[in-house]
């Protein structure tokens, strides 16, 4: 391993880099199914960076629609070979690529404006976009810092064709050098990924734009798309680094890195793992300080981060104890690398969701060492950023693809008579029914009629996203009294559940319709399997075991950060045998500490992360009988053991055993595991818990 001082690495890494390069096994090659590499108006084919680019004309399988374009050369010094020529658009233009692969695509487009185009480019404004996605809206390199620019984008292509526009504003033009479109490994981007404030599953990524912003070989050198299986370019951190000094760059040989099974060369190339940095001398005062990346960004957009890891400073395993910070909160706690990857050299990484900071128009990643930890130290190997399109599906202002593409035109004007016949004689149609219904209401209003006549409620057949079959029931909203029906039903389906009832799901208060999915009340692992159970419900009881305690709603969101959950709060108390200092103030000093302690320990069992380690409702039953039986007996009591589970002497206890879900006791030892059976022993529970003593 070597390490070394921020600006004295570059020729020992670019000397290991050189070596590695002449020296090193080639890399596992991923051939992508689609790979147009065109060259705009090019005459022929160009190379670059160890990739040929061929004519935008010479490809039967991609098809360029233009309503007048022009080319453009230039023999001049230019950035690079793919800038030597361009196709200007005076129209709105596409290209059209027959996809041979549908999932995610790497979309890269070239710049430049050439000084002998007979336009002038470089105050040229326009619009590139997709069939979805809106990726550059009303662009000019007249705003733009940089002689030449290179977008890289990431689009689910759902489709047999994939459509790339040119849009010109008024009295403009639009142009392009070089066009990507390259397939990605369907493993590459995941589905779902770490949110961060408030910490939850971010789901639906796959419908999502990407756009790459920062792409970084952290404590290492430039990796161009040549040395990088999926055409990726990696550039060095350290001008992003918050405080000089702060970072020790640390290298091994690329050739020691030992991917595991869930990481390959396409998540990012050994050279990434192979290098990284470590805390340094940040000149401050005390060693547990940050290392600190600052990245400008549009604050107006999300953003999907991807961190590397790969443990190549420690020595033995178990050493490096770190978290990972991103805009001042914590993304990773306790990282210990070497447990979470069974081994040294071998990478890791984690995504992420996240907003620019709140403050300023930037975001931040950091590491720094663990307060806990023997070692003070920390670590990074990589980091990707790219920004996810917004609501309107842009990555570029906030205008939809509907809005900036001319409306195709349409030539079935028989069919539009069509349809417009048919809506207008549904509409006449609706139109009478309504006019009808509103007569026969108005004629059976008699100012003696004591209730006004209800219709039955219309009920709805529906799914939900999770492929849940549901009845929808609409109660009608021109009646006070139906509102009042409705909300009793509502109260109680929330106290019942029983086979024999339908589950109330939830309902919603909107614009007059009311229909329930409070997330103080979901269970956390229903965000990793998107599963509800029957110990989902357990978890929801132990939320209102906590509301009833607290006398507070189950979220809060005007409270501080710490107590806007009331079960992550609560059990934050219970925890360290302190509840009675959360609990409602009118019940302090009059509620007997050994029943307060069984009703904390049944809440806390109720509210376990994993549904395995939550009790069944009858297991809960029999504790809050025991909880209330304490209570109910407390003046005979004395203070009972740290164990509080075991018997109290003094208590007549009605003999109950604990409910299995398999099995249910009923009369006396007739075993049956049938739905009923269950049913009865409920209700035999319900009855002792109201009247424990047979009163």
């Amino acid at each position: 391993m070597v390490k070394m001082k921020s600006g004295k690495w570059v020729p020992i890494v670019l000397a290991i880099f050189l070596f590695e390069l002449v020296c090193r096994s080639s890399y596992a090659s991923y051939s992508p199914a689609d790979n147009y590499l065109i060259s705009c108006g090019s005459s022929q084919n160009v190379t670059y960076l160890g990739r040929t680019f061929l004519p935008d004309s010479a490809q039967s399988s991609r098809v360029l629609k233009s309503a007048n374009s022009v080319v453009a050369s230039s023999n001049s010094s230019v950035p690079s070979p793919v800038y030597q020529s361009a196709r200007i658009f005076s129209a709105t233009s596409s290209y059209k690529f027959e996809i041979e692969q549908k999932g995610r695509h790497w979309v890269r487009l070239y710049f430049y404006p050439l000084s002998n185009s007979g336009n002038n480019l470089n105050s040229a404004s326009f619009t590139v976009a997709t069939d979805q996605f809106v990726l550059l809206s009303n662009f000019t390199f007249k705003n733009y810092n940089g002689s030449s620019m290179f977008k890289e984008y990431a689009i689910n292509v759902t489709s047999d064709t994939f459509t790339l526009y040119f849009v010109p504003s008024n009295n403009s033009v639009a142009f392009v050098n070089a066009i990507e479109v390259v397939s990605i490994p369907d493993a590459l981007f995941p589905d779902q990924a770490l949110a961060l404030h408030p910490s939850a599953p971010f789901s639906g990524l796959s419908d999502l734009g990407f756009e790459t912003i920062y792409r970084l070989n952290i404590g290492g050198p430039w990796i161009s798309a040549q040395n990088d299986t999926l055409g990726r370019t990696w550039e060095n951190d350290e001008k992003y680094l918050h405080v000089d000094g702060s970072a020790v760059r640390v290298s091994v040989s690329p050739s020691s890195i030992q991917y595991p099974a869930s990481v390959t060369s396409e998540t990012a190339p050994n050279w990434v793992y192979a290098t990284a940095v470590a805390m340094g001398d940040a000149n401050v005062a005390g060693t547990n300080y940050n290392i600190t990346w600052v990245f400008p960004v549009d604050p107006n957009f999300r953003y999907f981060v991807r961190v590397h890891f790969c443990d190549i400073v420690s020595d033995s395993l178990n050493n490096l104890v770190f978290n990972l910070y991103i805009n001042d909160y914590i993304a990773l706690g306790s990282v210990d690398l070497s447990s979470l990857t069974n081994g040294l050299n071998v990478p890791y990484y984690k995504d992420f969701v996240s907003n620019s900071s709140t403050d300023s128009h930037t975001l931040n990643v950091s590491v720094g060492p663990d307060i806990v930890a023997d070692i003070t130290n920390a670590t990074m190997n990589g980091l990707e950023i790219m920004k996810i399109s917004n609501e309107a599906k842009s990555l570029d202002g906030l205008s939809s693809v509907e809005g900036l593409l001319p409306k195709k035109p349409s030539n079935n004007n028989k069919l539009r008579i069509i349809i417009g016949s048919v809506g207008g004689a549904v509409a006449a149609l609706v139109l009478v029914v309504v006019c009808y219904c509103c007569l026969v209401a108005r004629k059976s209003k008699t100012p003696h009629q004591g209730h006004p006549w209800l219709p039955l409620p219309l009920v709805y057949k529906g799914t939900l996203e999770e492929g849940t079959k549901v009845a929808v029931k609409r109660g009608n909203p021109r009646s006070e009294q139906g509102l009042a029906e409705f909300r009793t039903e509502i109260e109680m389906l929330s106290k019942l559940r029983h086979r024999h009832l339908v589950s109330l799901i939830g309902y919603c208060d909107e614009r007059s319709e009311m229909i329930l999915g409070s997330f103080g009340y979901l269970d956390p692992e229903y965000f990793r399997r998107q599963q509800l159970t029957e110990k989902s419900d357990v978890y929801s009881f132990g939320v209102v075991l906590m509301e009833v305690l607290c006398t507070r709603p189950a979220l809060n969101p005007v409270l501080p950060r710490e107590q806007v959950n009331i079960a992550e709060w609560a059990m934050t108390w219970q925890k360290k045998g302190m509840l009675d200092q959360i609990m409602d103030p009118n019940l302090v000093g009059k509620v007997n500490l050994a029943s307060l302690k069984k009703f904390g320990e049944t809440a806390e069992k109720c509210l376990a992360e994993h549904g395995v380690d939550r009790p069944s409702m009858g297991d809960v039953l029999w504790n809050l009988e025991y909880a209330f039986q304490l209570e109910e007996t407390s003046s005979a009591l004395m203070e009972p053991e740290d164990n509080s589970t075991n018997h109290i002497p003094g208590i007549q206890l009605t003999p109950l055993e604990p409910f299995d879900n398999s099995v249910s006791m009923i009369d006396g030892g007739n075993s049956r595991a049938d739905d009923d059976g269950e049913d009865v022993a409920t209700s035999a529970v319900f009855s002792q818990l109201v009247n424990p003593r047979g009163r």
